[in-house]
């Protein structure tokens, strides 16, 4: 919670359980905002390229996803015979971008309070 109110986020709630999965995958894309992949190719079979390096890889099969989203956030990278990502979950792609816009503005807000210190500090 200090986090969210040194950067003057809202703490919300919702009683609306169609919302409270949502809001907890947004939130997850907030904070693994690295590790999400874009589905590429047709349905069946398709690859994923992961936004951090663009390493193709696919959707182990115990990931426990019955279909195959077009943006999915994970948790584990997995190396056998085949590049594997495993504990998914479906996401937008619209938060992703969401995510990464709010990470920016806070980031150079940061930075240029950052330097507004140190330089009435030196004075």
């Amino acid at each position: 919670m200090r986090t969210m109110e040194r950067f003057d986020i809202d703490l919300v709630s919702t009683d609306d359980m169609r919302k409270y999965y949502v809001n907890i995958r947004r939130a997850l894309v907030c904070g693994f905002f690295m590790q999400i992949a874009h589905k590429e190719g047709g349905t069946k079979g398709a690859e994923y390229i992961t936004v951090k390096d663009n390493q193709s890889v696919a959707l182990h099969p115990s990931c426990g996803l019955e279909t195959q989203p077009e943006w999915v956030i994970f948790n584990e990278f997995v190396l056998t015979t085949r590049r594997y990502i495993r504990t998914v979950t479906e996401v937008k792609g619209e938060w992703y971008v969401f995510a990464l816009a709010t990470l920016s503005k806070h980031l150079r807000n940061m930075t240029l309070g950052y330097w507004s210190m140190r330089r009435s500090t030196s004075m």
